[in-house]
C-alpha cells in the first residue's frame, strides 16, 4: 500500500536488561531494532529498512536502562492509520510484540515532526539498592540536588566522546522518598542529558552522603570543567527513563493518567546483614520491573 502519509508518533516502554541499548546495532537485540520488525512485519513500514533508519526515537537509552516513557515517530500510510485509529495500532503492536516492550498511546503529529525535539526529559534512580549509599534527610538531598538545577556545563559528569557541546539545562532536581521519609532515590528534570550524566550525578550525591565528597569538589567539578574530574558512575540497573514531555501532547497526557507509584520495600541493614541486603537487592530489581508493568498496564487500561 503507497499513496498519502501520516507522521504518527507513539509511546512506548520497555525493560533495559533485555535489550542491548536502545539504538540500532547489527545482529544485536535493541529497542529501535525490534519495534522497526514489528512495524515491518505488519507492514505499516517497507523492507529493506531504509538508511537512515525509518523510526525515529526522543530519547537513546543504555542497556540496563528500564524505560517507562519513550516517543518514536515514523510515516505510516493514511488509509492504515485511518483504519485502526489507536486502540488498533495498540493492539497489532502488542500482539507481536513480547512482554518487555509495550506500546501504549499513539498520536498523529504534523509532517516531519521530529521526536528528539522534546521540551524535557525525566529520569528517575533509586539509590536505595546502592551498596554505598547512606541514609540522609531528605531536606539534605534536595540541597545537594539543587547544586544542579540550571544551567551548567556537565562535561565533567558525561562521557563526552564526540559531543562538541556539554551545556545542558536542568529544570528540577527532588528527592523520591517512601511514606516514613525515607529516600529511595531522586527524580531530574531537564531538557536534554548527555551519556551517562544521571549516573554521574548519581555517584555524587552517593559520594556526598557517604562523605567520601564534599559540595565544594562537585560544585568545582560543574565551574570548572576544563579541569577533568571523575566523581564516579553507578549501575544503569537503577535508572527508569520516566517521562519524555513535547507541546501539546496527547502522549503525555495518557501518562500523567496514572499517579500511583508503588513504594519500596525497607531494605534490611546492609552493615549487620550483607546477605539479606544482597537478597533484597535482588527483590528490589524485580520491584523495578513491576512498577514499570504496572504503569504500562494502567495507562493502556485508562479512559
Amino acid at each position: 500500500m503507497s499513496g498519502e502519509k501520516t507522521r504518527l508518533a507513539f509511546a512506548f516502554g520497555h525493560l533495559g536488561d533485555s535489550f542491548h541499548g536502545s539504538q540500532v546495532q547489527p545482529d544485536l537485540r535493541t529497542v529501535q531494532g525490534r519495534l522497526q520488525d514489528v512495524l515491518a512485519d505488519l507492514g505499516f513500514i517497507s523492507r529493506p529498512l531504509s538508511n537512515p533508519q525509518p523510526l525515529a526515537l526522543a530519547s537513546r537509552t543504555d542497556a540496563g536502562v528500564h524505560v517507562r516513557m519513550n516517543v518514536a515517530a515514523f510515516d505510516i500510510d493514511s488509509q492504515f492509520w485511518d483504519g485502526m485509529q489507536e486502540s488498533g495500532f495498540i493492539n497489532a503492536m502488542n500482539d507481536q510484540l513480547e512482554g518487555d516492550l509495550v506500546v501504549w498511546a499513539a498520536t498523529t503529529k504534523e509532517k516531519n515532526w521530529n521526536p528528539r525535539r522534546a521540551e524535557s526529559r525525566t529520569y528517575r534512580y533509586r539509590l536505595d539498592a546502592l551498596e554505598d549509599w547512606q541514609d540522609v534527610p531528605a531536606e539534605r538531598l534536595q540541597e545537594w540536588l539543587n547544586i544542579f538545577v540550571g544551567k551548567h556545563d556537565f562535561k565533567n559528569f558525561s562521557r563526552t566522546d564526540d559531543v562538541p557541546d556539554t551545556i545542558r539545562e536542568i529544570l528540577s532536581a527532588r528527592p523520591l522518598t517512601d511514606k516514613d521519609g525515607r529516600i529511595i532515590g531522586f527524580e531530574i528534570t531537564g531538557r536534554a542529558f548527555l551519556w551517562n550524566m544521571v549516573r554521574r550525578i548519581a555517584s555524587a550525591l552517593v559520594g556526598l552522603a557517604k562523605d567520601s565528597l564534599q559540595e565544594a569538589q562537585v560544585r568545582k567539578a560543574l565551574d570548572e570543567p576544563q579541569i577533568k574530574q571523575d566523581l564516579g558512575l553507578v549501575s544503569a540497573d537503577w535508572l527508569i527513563l520516566w517521562e519524555v514531555e513535547h507541546p501539546n501532547s496527547h502522549l503525555l497526557n495518557r501518562s500523567r493518567l496514572v499517579i500511583t507509584s508503588k513504594k519500596a520495600n525497607t531494605p534490611p541493614n546492609k552493615n549487620l546483614n550483607r546477605r539479606a541486603f544482597q537478597r533484597w537487592v535482588e527483590v528490589a530489581r524485580l520491584e523495578q520491573k513491576l512498577l514499570c508493568h504496572e504503569q504500562w498496564d494502567a495507562i493502556i487500561r485508562a479512559p
